[in-house]
């Protein structure tokens, strides 16, 4: 009897540690899944893709996708858009270099010659490959130019001040749009479409499937187009604080 007494203590203090195992395990089920470029559960809940964005899997005479684009992107494995995403980044950063000498022909090749190619100038060439591999992984993307607010406000001073833009990409994961920005390799969540202010201190230009089919296929278009924005702005930039996670 006495022994039995002895041990009741023991059996109460394993009883506890158990039951409070058991309340850490079912709290850790419920937490929310950390989404990152390392972090790959084996499900991840996504909505499909509504018909209204459907349409921005089809790309243009620029974003068209070829063979050779076809044949990398059947190397992706990810089950989810946001996974196929990660990886086709990875894929992007992996293959590709860079040469500032091909500046000079931005806005003019199609994703298929810089496929063919593997070599980037700058945030045009990286927006459209990115945009287009994208696509062939069956996640909708869509191409926004935007103007520097610097810049548009020097360009009242000086119109022969140097445009300044930059190109970012438009994704649908899980169930709405979400920003990337294929230079600086950020993702941007809660984004809004609607808005026309952009990190980096960005203001809204033009929306399209790709450059082309915007009307820019040349340095020469691309300033066009800023300089045309530059003559209605009204001087407001609100920062937006849109969560963002590393490409």
């Amino acid at each position: 009897m006495a022994d039995t007494q002895n041990k009741a203590p023991e059996y109460l203090l394993t009883f506890i540690v158990l039951v409070f195992s058991l309340i850490l395990f079912a709290a850790g089920c419920n937490a929310p899944v950390i989404m990152g470029k390392d972090a790959f559960p084996g499900k991840i809940s996504e909505l499909p893709v509504p018909d209204k964005e459907m349409t921005w899997l089809k790309g243009g005479e620029q974003s068209r996708i070829t063979a050779i684009i076809k044949r990398e992107a059947m190397k992706m494995e990810g089950l989810s858009r946001r996974q196929r995403l990660y990886q086709a980044k990875e894929y992007i950063r992996k293959t590709f270099s860079y040469d500032n000498w091909y500046n000079a022909t931005a806005f003019q090749k199609t994703a298929d010659e810089l496929f063919q190619s593997q070599v980037l100038g700058g945030c045009s060439d990286f927006a459209l490959v990115e945009l287009v591999f994208y696509r062939a992984l069956n996640i909708p993307a869509r191409m926004v130019v935007t103007a520097n607010v610097d810049w548009l406000l020097e360009y009242r001073r000086s119109p022969l001040s140097m445009t300044e833009g930059h190109c970012f990409i438009e994704v649908y994961l899980e169930d709405r749009w979400h920003l990337v920005d294929p230079t600086f390799n950020w993702l941007f969540s809660e984004y809004r479409p609607d808005s026309p202010y952009y990190p980096h201190g960005e203001y809204f230009c033009s929306r399209g499937r790709d450059f082309w089919e915007m009307g820019i296929s040349s340095i020469h278009d691309f300033n066009r187009a800023l300089r045309e924005l530059a003559g209605k702005y009204q001087g407001q930039y609100i920062m937006p604080s849109y969560p963002k996670a590393p490409l």
